[in-house]
């Protein structure tokens, strides 16, 4: 134990000493919640019309189609406890309802915007608004084909910001447990430390636990500067517990910093390490949800993102931090998690080397 413990002290040195690694896990991420925070701060994602009941009558049909067709309108199309539950989670900013009207000529359109944004959310009701009239007005007869009713839903805000920080955190977790470790290893491995430690009577298992140890160590110091800093400048919202929240960071950590040891088992040297650290890092950064909503990429991408771990990372800080979700509901999120690490450091295990291939 006493091992253990002088190991983990001296990668916490290392750590700290490490002023390249202190960049990239603090100043880096810093940077993009300064800079993405102020680009984007009133930034608001709720901007899609929610449409149900189509299938209720041809002319519900047509006037979705025709909101479709045009630009600056995105349409989303479900039942309609699905759409009012994206509108109260702030992910739409009006929802028709489409009912049957009193007679079988007449159609109900029930019209719901959020009541936290008042001005964007009446601009886009008149909008649609205009959609529905222009059926009545094209209507020869003299009862008006739709009845237009509207509703205040009020939503849960979601700000860029408190959507950014999330994503920001689980991405310097990612770096500092794939980038920084991988690095790390391949440069002890070229020096030849690793070799010097084999020829102690020092055991694989606790080395590796004591830098797992340090490195989740620095995932919670890097998680509270970052929230520190969201708190301060924009006055992050986080409606979750922070306890749950860190034990996102800590298993996210750990399914990274195992697939950061698996490159490290692979790259010859410390430019390999680097360049297949960057081939995995950076497809994930991009298609995983940390800038901008999933649900903005084109159809063909999605499933792809189903793939990648910092996905569900992503979506188990967010929905821990923003929405107030318990670690139960994330089971999903959080078992691809584990499986990812419990896999990667099996891998890891068995192809780790103490010495360079070239020596």
């Amino acid at each position: 134990m006493r091992a253990l413990w002088y190991m983990f002290v001296a990668n916490l040195k290392m750590n700290y000493r490490n002023r390249m690694a202190l960049f990239w896990n603090l100043a880096f991420p810093a940077l993009f919640i300064f800079l993405f925070g102020f680009l984007f701060s009133n930034f608001d994602f709720s901007v899609d019309v929610g449409v149900a009941g189509v299938d209720s009558s041809p002319v519900a049909q047509r006037v979705a189609d025709e909101m479709e067709a045009t630009t600056g309108f995105s349409v989303s199309r479900g039942s309609a406890e699905e759409e009012l539950d994206a509108l109260r989670d702030g992910d739409r900013m009006v929802v028709i309802v489409f009912e049957p009207g009193d007679s079988p000529e007449q159609l109900n359109a029930g019209i719901y915007y959020d009541s936290t944004e008042p001005q964007e959310s009446q601009i886009a009701v008149s909008a649609v608004e205009r959609y529905l009239n222009q059926e009545n007005v094209e209507s020869l007869g003299e009862v008006r084909p739709i009845t237009v009713s509207t509703e205040a839903v009020t939503s849960t805000e979601l700000r860029y910001i408190d959507f950014l920080v999330p994503g920001i955190i689980a991405m310097s977790l990612m770096n500092s447990g794939v980038i920084a470790l991988a690095s790390a290893f391949v440069s002890y491995r070229e020096k030849g430390i690793l070799r010097r430690i084999k020829a102690t009577p020092f055991p694989l298992p606790v080395f590796i636990t004591a830098r797992i140890l340090s490195q989740l160590v620095v995932a919670v110091v890097q998680t509270t500067v970052l929230l520190a800093l969201g708190r301060l400048l924009f006055d992050l919202q986080i409606d979750g517990n922070l306890i749950n929240v860190y034990v996102v960071v800590i298993i996210g950590s750990l399914a990274f910093l195992s697939l950061g040891f698996v490159i490290s088992s692979f790259a010859r040297n410390q430019e390999a390490a680097d360049a297949l650290a960057n081939a995995i890092v950076f497809p994930m950064l991009f298609l995983s949800g940390v800038f901008f909503p999933i649900d903005a990429a084109p159809a063909w991408l999605r499933p792809i993102t189903m793939l990648l771990p910092l996905r569900y990372l992503v979506d188990a800080m967010r929905d821990v931090m923003v929405r107030g979700a318990t670690l139960t509901s994330e089971w999903l999120n959080l078992s691809v998690l584990l499986a990812t690490g419990a896999v990667c450091l099996i891998i890891a295990t068995r192809l780790f080397r103490w010495e360079s291939s070239a020596t």
